[in-house]
């Protein structure tokens, strides 16, 4: 019998070691691939903002609006610029969706980009 108790007090502080790690470390993230804690969008706003990227668009652009819910509630802290509705703020922008991304080559780049576009093109790793 008190083996049994020993067998069970052991496994619930494996349990609840794992748990801790889990809820309290990036332990599970690393390990399993999974986000815990600071979302992909947070964790790739953080890395453009770092290099001082950009995002321009206009208010009547159906692309710029599918951009937007691409980065959720993390799309308030992207840096960006509204260039009105015919580019009036931006002449020198073709066209809007527009990301100048200064880490890489090309710089500016036109239309809707995945997040892992985003994250490729603007050298981002995933944390």
């Amino acid at each position: 019998m008190e083996k049994k108790i020993q067998v069970i007090i052991t496994f619930a502080f494996l349990v609840a070691l794992i748990a801790g790690l889990y809820f309290f470390t990036n332990w599970f993230s690393l390990i399993t691939g999974y986000f815990v804690g600071e979302s992909q969008q947070e964790s790739l706003v953080n890395c453009l903002n770092e290099q001082g990227a950009e995002y321009y668009y206009s208010d009547y652009c159906a692309d710029c609006e599918k951009q937007k819910n691409e980065f959720g509630s993390s799309f308030e802290k992207i840096s960006r610029v509204n260039c009105g509705r015919n580019r009036e703020n931006c002449p020198n922008l073709r066209e809007v969706p527009a990301w100048y991304l200064p880490s890489s080559e090309t710089k500016i780049y036109y239309g809707f980009l995945t997040l892992n576009q985003i994250r490729e093109l603007g050298n981002c790793e995933m944390k």
